[in-house]
């Protein structure tokens, strides 16, 4: 029989890793601040075995480094690891675009259409525009029926919250994002893999242009 309060644990833990995660993602934790067992404890009401599981967490996936005493702290996001997010990126966006363009049903054009919708008729600000964002590119995850896709973007979507949190109110959504996907849209309903793949490419391209130089000259 298992116990309770792994289980709880586990949640909580869960609960920690996942906030902390919103904090990097809306920049609220900045690179090189320090995560001590403590003020996590203290900021989410939990006990040291949770804490320490979601920081422990957060060091093996990279989010959180330790200074030379063991300290944990909010890693430092520098362009190589910038570059090698978005070569990741690239790789599974024209993936993904090119297989949803083979495996789109109706229903899922439906699905995908209405959330872009939702962004032809504005968006309020840069945060309205990552949950649209982010849901349209999950759409196509899906509709691609590639769990390995779907696990990797998760891993790559965490990644790069890191580097909207420290590219945050600078990044230009307006210009070509929308367009960007009008024409992944159009490629993935028409049944163009090769056109989805290139769209896909193209708008990654654009992203990582922006938020490399918003890195660089922060």
């Amino acid at each position: 029989m298992s116990d309770p309060g792994t289980k709880s644990d586990s949640s909580l833990s869960d609960r920690v890793y996942t906030s902390i995660l919103e904090s990097l993602r809306n920049g609220s934790y900045k690179p090189g601040k320090r995560v001590s067992e403590s003020e996590v404890c203290e900021e989410f009401s939990v006990s040291r075995t949770p804490a320490r599981e979601a920081i422990h967490r957060l060091i093996n996936d990279g989010f959180l480094t330790q200074t030379s005493s063991g300290r944990p702290v909010v890693a430092d996001l520098d362009i190589d690891r910038a570059e090698e997010i978005y070569d990741m990126r690239e790789a599974i966006e024209c993936l993904a675009a090119k297989l949803a363009a083979k495996n789109a049903r109706t229903e899922d054009l439906i699905a995908l259409q209405a959330i872009l919708n939702e962004q032809r008729a504005g968006v309020a600000n840069e945060t309205d525009f990552l949950d649209i964002n982010d849901r349209f590119h999950n759409q196509i995850y899906r509709i691609s029926n590639n769990r390995y896709i779907q696990k990797t973007a998760e891993i790559l979507l965490l990644s790069a919250q890191m580097i909207r949190g420290t590219t945050k109110g600078r990044y230009d959504y307006e210009t070509w994002s929308l367009s960007d996907h009008e024409e992944i849209y159009r490629a993935i309903e028409n049944g163009d893999t090769k056109a989805a793949e290139e769209a896909a490419r193209k708008h990654t391209r654009r992203g990582r242009f922006q938020r490399i130089s918003l890195l660089k000259n922060k």
